[in-house]
């Protein structure tokens, strides 16, 4: 049997590098059970029927990432690292600060708690990753927390509900598309597109109401998450691995004076601890704790790093 060769990704629209402007680079990606050309037009039209939009937002980059390139390189394994670790470990990992968060949220005492990941979840409640995936439950019984999410199914606690799902959605068949949509919007506005966007698709039944709309399409929720998004999917016309420096916010803290193995190293181990003022150090995420901000929030958050979690 001939092996068959794994497809390379296909660039489209070529990222022209680093805003000068320092913009923010949303990287938007549809999901792998959408249908790619019906989403993304219904998308793009938003962009250009509204002024506000279409002379503030450009697309810069487009590309076709094959199924079969994103299961051999692992790219969505190496996106959602850190919270498979904790899907796959459990409570195990769970730092004191997670494990306080967890008794005063679910007011359960943690060692007694039956914390399971998703995977566990699977066998537990004998069910698929579709059906776990689509559990609904009351907004109380749901937690974030370091970026990791605790959601109560019939008295068991299970981590990282939707990842199983999302792991086993992407396969060699399911290509998806990416862009990046160049704007000097703060995210305030970027929020309004992206919900404008959301109501279209309902509109064009691609979407029903009262679904999330990140079932479709995943987008860029800060400046650390624009370079994580581009660590997996921005390409060259070869498509080979854009160079990281080139993404204007990774761009951004090299002029800075963070150099390209702390910013990875912050890509790898996010879980971080903060100063947030002269008598508070808190434990998030950098990804949710940078959510929203400027490039200039963002670094000064950045900046007020005293410790990491290594978890692996």
């Amino acid at each position: 049997m001939v092996e068959q060769k794994v497809r390379e990704p296909t660039v489209l629209l070529p990222y022209p590098g680093p805003s000068e402007a320092y913009c923010n680079d949303i990287f938007v990606y549809l999901r792998p059970e959408t249908n790619g050309v019906i989403v993304e037009s219904t998308l793009l039209r938003v962009i250009r029927n509204n002024s506000n939009y279409k002379n503030r937002i450009k697309l810069v980059y487009l590309a076709n990432i094959p199924g079969d390139f994103i299961v051999e390189n692992r790219i969505v394994e190496e996106h959602y690292g850190y919270k498979l670790y904790f899907t796959v470990k459990g409570k195990a990992v769970f730092t004191p600060f997670m494990k306080e968060r967890f008794e005063n949220y679910f007011h359960t005492p943690f060692e007694e708690a039956p914390i399971i990941g998703a995977f566990e979840a699977l066998r537990v409640f004998n069910i698929s990753h579709n059906e776990l995936f689509e559990i609904r439950v009351p907004e109380e019984d749901m937690l974030l927390v370091d970026d990791q999410s605790i959601k109560k199914i019939d008295g068991y606690f299970v981590i990282n509900y939707d990842i199983p799902a999302i792991i086993n959605r992407n396969n060699y068949q399911t290509d998806i598309a990416a862009m990046i949509l160049r704007t000097n919007h703060s995210y305030d506005i970027i929020h309004e597109m992206i919900q404008d966007m959301g109501d279209a698709l309902i509109k064009a039944n691609i979407l029903k109401s009262g679904k999330p709309l990140s079932r479709i399409f995943h987008y860029s929720r800060g400046p650390f998450d624009q370079i994580r998004d581009a660590i997996g999917y921005l390409y060259d016309m070869k498509g080979e691995h854009e160079a990281l420096g080139k993404t204007t916010f990774c761009n951004y803290l090299l002029e800075r004076g963070i150099t390209m193995n702390n910013i990875l190293y912050a890509m790898r181990y996010p879980i971080m601890h903060f100063r947030a003022d002269s008598n508070n150090i808190i434990e998030d995420s950098l990804f949710s704790y940078t959510e929203n901000d400027s490039f200039e929030r963002a670094l000064e958050k950045y900046l007020s790093i005293t410790s990491q979690v290594i978890l692996f």
